[in-house]
């Protein structure tokens, strides 16, 4: 029961109190003027009968005459407070620190009746008619935990909490020893709430005040709060009291697999379902509801807004008859002396609706003995059940496995890393929320994010690509693409075989035409850096730029050594095991600084063997050398100077 101050819960008793109502729509107030009505639905049952681990979003219908446009999802808040008009501080008889009264009358503290979002709305004129929820609807969505497991309830409840962007107060009491082995995979984050909660004998909602609140059942649990027969319309008793002794969780609701504790018939037992109970939960379930009573019954009243559901409240009802009226024997009679019995219940669905006035409509529903004990099963109803047993159904979570008409089958580990879907058009397995295999039948495209490696395997088809960009690494110990392959970057372990190889830069350790002893051969290498062409293994040219001599041409091999070459070791050297032969049309020497001969003498021709001194001389000419001049002169016997070379010191 939400807290009132002492005037308001005495003016709430009398029947004259005027009502005076407000509401805020996210942070514009709206009086009573603007209010046609208003209807506050709460609830901690859904079936009909008691239950625990229930979280059910409370429900607001609110008609309001506005000329402003009231945005989507817009957070509206109901107040009511009490008129004391007729009231001031000189009729007070309040102490002063619980009086809350106006010097000039006014009205008692508002009182907040929950908070609530918009989520439909009809327009008829200038009045909007909301129909709200407050925040347990925002829990309708799949639970993916990011804890690591196990976990205690208590961290998944508050992870819950957080992503929610819920509150809730000192009323949570959770089990510090309870925990859950794997994510709940498969339910929504209002599912777990009530699941946690009916692991420790609660159900979950939302306070007046926007906090989220355990209501914890106990059968020691004292009304908070009485009716007078003058404060109800109607109060009908629907079944006989009900007590349970008796626990029956079901875990596993596609197997039926239980627990149960405690002894009882049907009719005093309470079934729960519950997939993070175990024996020890059921037991201490059994423990804290033992012997849990109340009164089923339907009530019209006048409107107390302080109550919640979940409170024990107590009533009274004229029984028609008094001890003195009495006619049956003394030991067969069981009447209160004035007439009227007493009776105690819990409000597990009350309805608040005001229209100038509020009244109030109280529930706490129960399935009659028969209803428990008595299950006829016809023909029809044992084929249901057996189909019951063994069908897949829809939306259900088997260990991972699920089938549903909007994504076919589903398989998913239980922390949500990583799911697989499959139907007829698409096959998506995806990693952390992104798709690591996708296929689309329809495109026939297959997608693959990560890094395809195979210890072994063969292809007995042709892998043919038309086009194609790799930017990781292709690796393969053989294949034939008749496409064109193409990579920012790759790494090849194996061989690559291709007719054709067209591309900007190739890069490698060893480039070569066919393999070593095959002839003809070229290669390239980068570990020694030599290009070698060979027609045979004694017919070769070999570049090189490493080792002595450096940067070298090498010409014909034999028995492995060259038998000439040309290299930059020194200037430009020409070196020959044989002999160097030189053969043009005409042969030019020059050098800039002069030209050297070692000997005159090493000058020979290959005709005669004689060397130039013999030929010139031969050949009737004279040589004379000035060495001042340093001028070389060649004259005929004639005395003609047929040639001159400057000869530098």
């Amino acid at each position: 029961m939400y807290p009132i101050s002492p005037i308001f819960e005495d003016y709430l008793k009398r029947y004259d109190r005027e009502f005076t109502v407000r509401v805020t729509v996210n942070d514009q107030e709206y009086t009573a003027s603007n209010i046609a009505e208003f209807t506050v639905e709460n609830s901690l049952a859904s079936g009909e009968e008691f239950e625990i681990g229930t979280a059910i979003p409370s429900k607001l219908t609110i008609s309001l005459r506005l000329l402003d446009t009231v945005p989507e999802n817009a957070r509206i808040r109901p107040y009511l407070a009490l008129s004391m008009a007729g009231m001031t501080w000189e009729q007070a008889v309040y102490d002063w620190e619980d009086a809350d009264v106006s010097w000039l009358g006014g009205s008692t503290h508002w009182l907040p009746l929950g908070e609530f979002y918009v989520d439909t709305r009809e327009k008829n004129g200038d009045v909007y008619r909301f129909t709200c929820y407050d925040k347990l609807i925002t829990g309708d969505a799949e639970y993916i935990s990011t804890l690591t497991y196990p976990a205690t309830q208590r961290a998944v409840f508050d992870e819950i909490c957080g992503l929610l962007d819920i509150e809730y107060d000192g009323s949570v009491v959770i089990n510090p020893a309870y925990t859950l082995q794997a994510a709940p995979t498969g339910y929504t984050m209002r599912q777990v709430i009530g699941y946690i909660a009916g692991s420790n004998a609660a159900s979950a909602f939302m306070g007046k005040d926007g906090l989220l609140r355990f209501k914890l059942f106990s059968p020691e649990e004292a009304p908070v709060f009485n009716y007078r027969q003058a404060d109800y319309i109607r109060a009908k008793q629907t079944n006989p009291r009900k007590t349970y002794t008796r626990v029956v969780v079901t875990y596993n609701t596609e197997d039926g697999l239980t627990y149960e504790a405690g002894s009882g018939a049907d009719a005093n037992t309470l079934q729960v379902i519950n997939p993070f109970a175990t024996q020890a939960i059921t037991n201490a379930l059994q423990a804290a509801l033992n012997g849990f009573s109340y009164q089923p019954m339907e009530m019209d009243a006048r409107g107390f807004p302080q109550l919640d559901q979940g409170d024990v409240v107590g009533y009274e009802q004229f029984q028609g008859v008094t001890w003195e009226r009495a006619i049956t024997d003394w030991a067969d009679t069981d009447l209160p002396w004035d007439g009227i019995r007493r009776y105690t219940t819990i409000i597990l669905r009350q309805t608040f609706g005001f229209k100038g006035g509020l009244r109030m409509q109280v529930q706490a529903p129960a399935k009659s003995d028969q209803q428990s004990e008595f299950k006829p099963r016809g023909t029809m109803v044992e084929q249901i059940n057996n189909i019951n047993k063994t069908a897949v159904k829809q939306g259900r979570n088997y260990f991972g496995f699920s089938v549903a008409p909007d994504y076919g089958v589903k398989i998913q580990r239980d922390d949500g890393k990583s799911d697989l879907t499959l139907n007829s058009d698409v096959m998506d397995w995806r990693v952390n929320g992104q798709s690591s295999l996708y296929f689309d039948a329809q495109a026939n495209k297959l997608k693959f994010t990560g890094a395809l490696e195979a210890a072994s395997g063969t292809f007995s088809g042709a892998l043919v690509a038309a086009t194609g960009t790799f930017t990781g690494a292709l690796q393969a110990a053989t294949g034939t693409f008749s496409g064109a392959l193409l990579a920012a970057s790759g790494s090849f372990s194996g061989q690559i075989s291709a007719s054709t190889i067209l591309g900007g830069n190739v890069t490698g350790a060893l480039i070569q035409t066919s393999e070593p002893g095959i002839f003809p051969y070229a290669a390239m290498r980068s570990d020694n850096k030599t290009f070698t062409v060979a027609a045979s293994a004694t017919n070769r040219v070999e570049m090189t730029v490493t080792g002595y001599p450096t940067a070298s041409v090498g010409f014909s091999f034999t028995n492995g050594s060259q038998v000439s070459r040309i290299s930059g070791n020194d200037g430009l050297y020409l070196y020959g095991d044989q002999n160097i032969k030189m053969e043009s049309m005409n042969i030019y020497l020059r050098g800039y600084n002069g030209t050297y001969v070692t000997r005159w003498s090493d000058l020979k021709s290959e005709e005669t063997g004689a060397n130039i001194a013999a030929e010139l001389n031969s050949l009737a000419i004279n040589m004379t050398f000035d060495s001042t001049s340093r001028n070389l002169k060649l004259w005929s016997k004639g005395g003609n100077l047929l040639a001159q070379v400057n000869i530098p010191t």
